[in-house]
């Protein structure tokens, strides 16, 4: 396993997330949450939802529009779509990541790639979530770490390699208690994980990085 910064509190949790599957999870308030790319180049798509009240949930639309940022790194937060703050990030090895909304879909990708049944981040995300009992449509946008996404002036956009190297990680701290629903991304038809998933690391550990 890649090596990664030591966390600064007592670790909860320490699962791998094999190329292409999910993970959903409880974070309470206080603690946070560490995605670790184990080997580089691997994007994980994430949403979460108020643990008392599933309804509210993420929204990087709020995120974007409260703080006037499209990209966001450490000290900004992730809102939900009450204005709520979700989640923090307290620390930040990359700096470059998607919070854009979108996600990997069966519908997407047939009519991008002409297959159908791909694995893809929403059914990832909506298997992840079940002990909530949400279906697809109750997903919100994702949040995208890693995700390279440059944007040109004639308002195409292309998605580039990530950034991330083997051991790179981002931490997010729980503001309120959540059910995070991960996705790691199993797209290899573009370059979003530089056409090869790999695993991911989720630490889970008291206390902050900042």
């Amino acid at each position: 396993m890649a090596q990664h910064a030591p966390t600064p509190g007592r670790t909860v949790s320490d699962q791998v997330i094999p190329p292409k599957e999910y993970l959903g999870l409880e974070l309470l308030a206080g603690q946070t949450l560490r995605i670790v790319d184990v080997e580089g180049k691997q994007v994980p798509d994430l949403v979460c939802f108020n643990l008392a009240n599933p309804r509210e949930r993420l929204s990087t639309n709020n995120s974007r529009l409260i703080q006037k940022r499209w990209l966001l790194t450490t000290g900004h937060a992730l809102y939900s779509d009450e204005g709520n703050v979700m989640l923090r990030i307290t620390d930040d090895t990359v700096g470059v990541h998607h919070a854009s909304a979108g996600c990997c879909n069966e519908f997407a990708n047939f009519l991008r790639y002409g297959e159908r049944g791909t694995r893809n981040c929403l059914d990832n995300m909506t298997l992840a979530a079940a002990p909530l009992g949400l279906t697809t449509k109750d997903i919100p946008g994702a949040f995208c770490p890693f995700m390279k996404v440059i944007q040109h002036p004639d308002g195409s956009y292309e998605i580039q390699e990530p950034d991330s190297r083997a051991g790179d990680y981002l931490d997010l701290r729980a503001e309120v208690d959540l059910f995070v629903s991960i996705s790691n991304c199993p797209q290899d038809k573009n370059p979003c994980n530089g056409f090869n998933p790999t695993s991911l690391q989720i630490i889970v550990f008291d206390g902050t990085s900042q």
